[in-house]
């Protein structure tokens, strides 16, 4: 299979649009979208974090779906990424930031550095990832970056890091969209009450409502969406 990545990425078709899809947990959520725009419509792009990754691991798990493995804190590896799906042919038209928000039970007890590394893998992976993706998105001043999160009561003491990383990623979410909604980028923050990727229901509720975003008309742009699905 790896043998069949040049020829792919050395396409020269005519650019087409594609979807990216970041997260670790979210295999269903890209299946849906590859039935969703009818397989090679529209190619899909998962893009997973792995901290220990030196270079970019990318696999063609089925047709119309890319995985691709990399750390997504390092800058020249995001930016190879992006530079790929360009030289394919792509241009990401659609994003979707799925953050890794669910800490373990234990997460008050968590130490410094595992707590540092759990905002890597949220927040600052979050604006990584909207830096390479609007910096796209602006070469033809349109596109759509939803931002994920979780609208989760707390109920206790070790939930606060885990709810504090939710609303950074909406903080960022609502500085994007003022800053870029003027110059046709369309960012939204879409809470969720909870994420179970094996609820097929539950996925395919999620994919339809971020279809339906992505289809909105400038002038009924959504900025914040909160889904008690």
């Amino acid at each position: 299979m790896s043998k069949l990545l040049p020829q792919w990425f050395k396409s020269k078709q005519k650019t087409k649009d594609c979807i990216v899809i970041v997260g670790n947990d979210v295999q269903q959520l890209s299946q849906l979208f590859v039935e969703q725009v009818q397989y090679d419509a529209m190619p899909v792009y998962q893009l997973q974090h792995d901290v220990t990754q030196t270079q970019l691991q990318i696999e063609v798990q089925s047709q119309g779906l890319i995985v691709v493995r990399l750390n997504l804190l390092d800058a020249a590896a995001l930016k190879k990424c992006m530079q790929q799906i360009q030289t394919a042919g792509h241009f990401v038209d659609l994003c979707i930031f799925q953050p890794d928000f669910v800490l373990p039970e234990n997460s008050h007890a968590l130490s410094a550095e595992q707590l540092e590394s759990c905002w890597q893998n949220t927040g600052l992976t979050a604006v990584s990832i909207a830096q390479a993706v609007i910096r796209q998105m602006l070469s033809k001043q349109q596109g759509t970056l939803i931002f994920l999160g979780q609208q989760q009561p707390v109920q206790s003491e070790q939930n606060l890091f885990s709810q504090s990383l939710s609303a950074s990623i909406r903080a960022l979410a609502q500085s994007l969209a003022r800053e870029f909604q003027p110059k046709g980028i369309h960012v939204v923050y879409c809470a969720l009450s909870h994420w179970q990727s094996a609820n097929h229901a539950l996925m395919q509720s999620l994919q339809q409502t971020c279809w339906h975003l992505y289809q909105q008309p400038k002038s009924t742009w959504s900025q914040e969406l909160r889904l008690g699905l």
